[in-house]
């Protein structure tokens, strides 16, 4: 399989990377900071290079790949220069991926910060910057700017230290990532009570078309920093397929097939009494199930669920007549060794059994369950490995169930393995 070196640094590399990499392509992710590393995916086959590089150090490195990926910020026009200088001389196969220019109206755009600043000196008022911290010093020739600029600017300590190091009032500093929601942003902007908002047209993964509708519905006016030249190149979607191709990458298929089965009446074995287990039973018993519970110890709430008669328990160890006529079993101890013996003679008796604490041992997965008068559903991430992200998404689900007026949805926040 090819190799492929991204310069990444936006959501588009991020999501490059991914798509390359489950897709068998070797991938290289070039981030200039701590920052752009710590959100990159944590995958096999991709490796994570941060520091700002030089020309001479990007020639050298993409000579070890078949192919170079700049999908850097479209402003970051010095690196995408060095990138293309550096194609040309080691004769690499490129792709340049972008992001397509918006429509706007109701701004006042300048060819760069410079240039808004001195606009800026002729204006009174407050003024939020929301363009980075690589570009600071031109502010500070801005009249009183300590006192009439707020930035927002990524939450790291390098961030930080380029405020302070130009003397901008601690107070005036607003640590945060985005992209943010309309209104976020309006809350920033009442918040400093700003009468300017000075952006850059970062696209619509960058949150460009949320500032402006949020300044339009304040009556802020908006001061846009031009994009340095316009590119040629591929959009998200159109790379995607692009690479696709050109890399001959394999399509990813699915490994778990969303299924329901028919559960009532059915005799279901939980082993293990903890956290994990409650979760799974309180989950359990929303359903016409009959639920044996085996364990030494057991948590308050299954005590009581039992003194409610809503479960069998049998406070011991786990035995092997345990798994006489029974139709699945959740294994949630927390002894590695029981867990592997139980799973070995679940499987000699051709019974569904999940093992909370090695998801390879799992004929199915736990989901997030979500349901309300009409449905019911569960999530799993594709892997079985993404537990926040499914919660995430059984919340939203749960909330859009909730706003079409469905009055008794509920969520289970159930784990995957």
């Amino acid at each position: 399989m090819k190799s492929v070196v991204v310069f990444a640094g936006t959501n588009e590399g991020r999501k490059l990377c991914e798509f390359m990499t489950v897709r068998g392509a070797y991938v290289t992710a070039v981030v200039a900071t701590e920052y752009g590393s710590l959100v990159m995916p944590n995958m096999p086959n991709l490796i994570i290079k941060e520091g700002r590089l030089s020309l001479a150090e990007i020639t050298d490195l993409i000579d070890n790949y078949d192919y170079v990926v700049d999908a850097t910020h479209p402003y970051a026009n010095i690196i995408s220069d060095n990138i293309k200088t550096a194609i040309e001389k080691r004769n690499k196969k490129y792709l340049r991926v972008i992001r397509p220019l918006l429509e706007y109206e109701n701004v006042r755009e300048f060819p760069d910060i410079c240039e808004v600043c001195k606009y800026l000196n002729s204006t009174t008022g407050n003024v939020l910057v929301t363009t980075g911290s690589k570009e600071l010093l031109p502010y500070t020739t801005i009249e009183n700017y300590r006192q009439r600029l707020f930035l927002r600017v990524l939450p790291t300590i390098k961030a930080v230290n380029e405020c302070n190091n130009l003397n901008f009032n601690v107070s005036n500093i607003i640590c945060m990532q985005g992209p943010f929601s309309e209104n976020m942003n309006k809350a920033m902007i009442e918040q400093v009570t700003a009468k300017f908002l000075v952006t850059k047209e970062t696209g619509k993964s960058g949150g460009f078309l949320e500032k402006l509708s949020a300044a339009k519905k304040l009556g802020v006016k908006v001061l846009l920093v031009g994009r340095p030249y316009k590119e040629e190149g591929l959009d998200l979607e159109g790379a995607y397929l692009f690479l696709k191709k050109e890399l001959g990458l394999k399509e990813k298929k699915l490994s778990y097939f969303p299924i329901f089965l028919d559960i009532k009446k059915k005799k279901i074995v939980v082993i293990g009494g903890g956290k994990i287990a409650t979760r799974r039973i309180e989950s359990l018993l929303k359903f016409d199930v009959d639920i044996l519970v085996v364990a030494p110890k057991l948590s308050k709430t299954l005590e009581v669920l039992h003194k409610q008669k809503k479960l069998i328990i049998k406070k011991r160890e786990y035995e092997s007549r345990d798994l006489d006529n029974v139709f699945m079993i959740l294994v949630a101890t927390n002894c590695r060794e029981i867990n592997e013996q139980i799973y070995k003679e679940a499987k000699s008796r051709s019974i569904l059994v999940n093992i909370s604490d090695n998801k390879e041992q799992c004929d199915f997965f736990f989901p997030a369950i979500f349901y309300d008068d009409d449905v019911v559903g569960g999530l799993i991430s594709k892997e079985g490995n993404n537990h926040k992200n499914v919660k995430e998404k059984a919340c939203i689900i749960r909330y859009i169930l909730k706003k079409g007026d469905k009055k008794n949805a509920n969520s289970e926040s159930g784990q995957q393995g």
